[in-house]
């Protein structure tokens, strides 16, 4: 029995719920459709209600807020990195030729000097007496010898004894010449034209023969001598040209050229050793020891179209950029504007108070590509037409004259006085890219020259959106600078 009658209660709860559901259903959710099935147009958008052959059909969304850079065609080149310390190209150490004491400095570290310039001097003083000895024993030799040719033509003397007084001269000639050189040794000079990169000496000290002194280097020209990989040699001959990077001389570039290119493989390394010789005309900037980045030019690009590659639109599945088209909004109330169609050709004349010359200049032309009907004012049409380079003309909201022609010239409607806006809008277009290096993009397809691309704020933008342009960015350069692939 007490089944039956929880199974009784259950049956009534159940139909208590059901009846009351029904009562909601027929009342208070009666004109509330299903937010989850709702698909119809949002309150306050607007629909374009013509034929649209640049896929403007949409919503009037609230404009995007966007960077832009005009592409611009300029010359590129495409080069290996390296990096390396630079070398001097004649690099000596000065040794002492003769021992002694230094008594004098003639030149300091940093120093230009020419070949045969003196650089220090030693002691000669007993260098000089040595030398005065040796051409008394040369004097007096000479004496012997004369008088022994005299004897010796006479018969007094035999040939070994003349023969043993003419050695005796010769060695007296020997040895003077040698006090000679000692005495030009005290002297110390400079084997080649260079600047001073060391001095081991001081003033006073007592120095043997063969010690190093002085290390001189010629800095004329400055060597960079980098290792490329073995996949590389092939792009790198005698004769091509560098540029050379030091990172703390900001704002400075030097050009080099390749001098001579290794005809070995490192087998450990797998690389090939590069001399670049490098021109400093910056009046000794660069120094041996400095570590610098070698760009070696392996290709040139000219005219090519670039863009920063900020503008490619991260994450998408082709390479892609934005591109931001100028249209006109005409505002135009006729009842002939049937006439018109997708791809008629528009004229529009900008009022001008100064000359006819000028007035002549403020024509603008191009294509129709909407047309649509005012919401608010059925009998106003609004009519977009895309232009070329309107941000760079100063125009008013008012063209003193529009007219429209078809595909054959034939006129199909002129207006006078007719309103407009400039709408920017952002596409979605496909690009074929060339060399992808550094900041920026080597274009091949998709973009012309003048158009813009959008750098900055692609995130919040959807193909066809509404957007405004505020800031242009402009060129750092004429030329940029490209990495090899």
């Amino acid at each position: 029995m007490k089944s039956k009658f929880i199974i009784r209660i259950c049956f009534i709860c159940i139909g208590i719920v059901a009846a009351t559901f029904m009562v909601l259903k027929l009342t208070v959710w009666k004109d509330t459709p299903d937010a989850y099935l709702y698909d119809g147009p949002k309150r306050g958008t607007k629909t374009y209600n013509g034929p649209n052959i640049n896929n403007l059909q949409g919503k009037d969304y609230e404009a995007v807020p966007v960077e832009t850079i005009q592409v611009k065609r300029r010359n590129i080149e495409i080069f290996l990195v390296n990096n390396c310390t630079l070398e001097s190209e004649k690099q000596v150490e000065v040794l002492a030729e003769t021992s002694g004491i230094v008594q004098n400095i003639l030149v300091e570290e940093g120093d230009h000097v020419r070949s045969g310039m003196p650089l220090a001097k030693l002691d000669e003083e007993e260098v000089l007496l040595a030398l005065r000895e040796a051409k008394l024993k040369k004097e007096n030799a000479e004496r012997v010898y004369r008088s022994s040719l005299d004897n010796f033509k006479e018969n007094i003397i035999s040939k070994e004894e003349f023969e043993e007084k003419k050695f005796q001269l010769e060695i007296a000639t020997v040895e003077l010449e040698r006090k000679q050189m000692e005495y030009e040794y005290t002297t110390i000079k400079s084997p080649i034209d260079g600047i001073i990169v060391e001095r081991n000496i001081e003033e006073g000290y007592d120095i043997e023969k063969g010690r190093m002194v002085f290390k001189i280097a010629d800095f004329d020209p400055i060597l960079a001598r980098i290792y490329i990989p073995e996949k590389d040699v092939n792009k790198v001959v005698e004769g091509q040209m560098a540029r050379v990077v030091y990172e703390f001389l900001t704002g400075i570039e030097f050009t080099g050229r390749v001098k001579m290119v290794s005809p070995v493989v490192d087998p450990e390394s797998g690389t090939v050793k590069v001399t670049i010789e490098i021109n400093d005309q910056s009046g000794g900037a660069l120094k041996p020891g400095m570590f610098v980045s070698v760009f070696t030019i392996v290709g040139q690009h000219q005219n090519a179209l670039l863009i920063p590659k900020k503008a490619l639109i991260l994450e998408a599945e082709a390479d892609e950029v934005f591109v931001v088209r100028e249209f006109i909004v005409l505002s135009i109330s006729s009842d002939k504007i049937k006439k018109l169609a997708m791809g008629d050709s528009v004229v529009c004349e900008q009022r001008s108070t100064i000359n006819e010359e000028s007035r002549k200049g403020l024509s603008l032309s191009g294509k129709v590509v909407d047309i649509s009907g005012n919401h608010e004012n059925g009998a106003i049409y609004n009519i977009t037409i895309e232009a070329t380079d309107i941000l760079s003309r100063n125009i008013n909201k008012e063209f003193e004259k529009v007219s429209f022609y078809n595909d054959r010239g034939d006129l199909l409607l002129s207006k006078n006085n007719v309103n407009f806006h400039v709408k920017s809008r952002a596409f979605k277009t496909k690009i074929t890219p060339g060399f992808k290096e550094g900041n920026y993009v080597e274009i091949l397809t998709g973009l012309k020259e003048s158009d813009r691309v959008i750098t900055v704020g692609q995130d919040d933008v959807g193909h066809g959106a509404d957007v405004v342009i505020i800031n242009e960015e402009k060129e750092a350069g004429e030329t940029a600078v490209l990495g090899a692939p």
